[in-house]
């Protein structure tokens, strides 16, 4: 199996690493396929950098896909989940993985408020993406889910989107 990366994006709430949780679970299971799990904050506090502004969360996009990169090259499917809200980062993507899913979670503000399972809305977070930070939006993401995200669902299109593109 090569390797590959479904990079999933959204604000934070969305609910990227729970369906990036359930993608992973369902290629082992239902695929036999070794995936492994990428989270954008756990990798940002492996490396204790907190830079939240736009440079720094660029920098640490860059570092997230390099390090996605460096496991599919060893034939690992990796599932980021990650804001990483940047057209340079997907780009990079675009060019870099021979095998690459983008999966845009667009969900709304109120939904995310109301989620806020970081406490980001209620401490008035500053340099929040979406928020008080501006985003480039996905424009081209092979796969968009809206709101409340049947996570089940999701995981099961992007594993039929998947199987398309790595049988071709």
């Amino acid at each position: 199996m090569q390797g590959a990366l479904i990079y999933i994006t959204g604000f934070s709430g969305s609910g990227k690493s729970t369906l990036a949780k359930q993608v992973v679970s369902d290629l082992k299971l239902n695929k036999d396929i070794k995936a492994i799990f990428l989270d954008g904050d756990t990798l940002r506090e492996c490396v204790d950098n907190f830079d939240y502004t736009i440079n720094g969360r660029i920098s640490m996009a860059m570092y997230y896909v390099k390090i996605a990169k460096i496991l599919a090259n060893q034939g690992f499917v990796v599932v980021l989940a990650t804001i990483s809200m940047f057209d340079e980062v997907r780009e990079f993507n675009r060019k870099n993985f021979k095998v690459y899913l983008e999966i845009f979670l667009d969900v709304s503000l109120e939904i995310r408020q109301k989620r806020d399972s970081k406490n980001f809305f209620k401490n008035n977070t500053a340099n929040m993406v979406g928020l008080n930070q501006e985003a480039q939006l996905p424009k081209n993401s092979h796969l968009v889910f809206k709101d409340e995200i049947d996570t089940i669902f999701a995981s099961k299109k992007i594993l039929e989107l998947f199987t398309k593109l790595t049988s071709s």
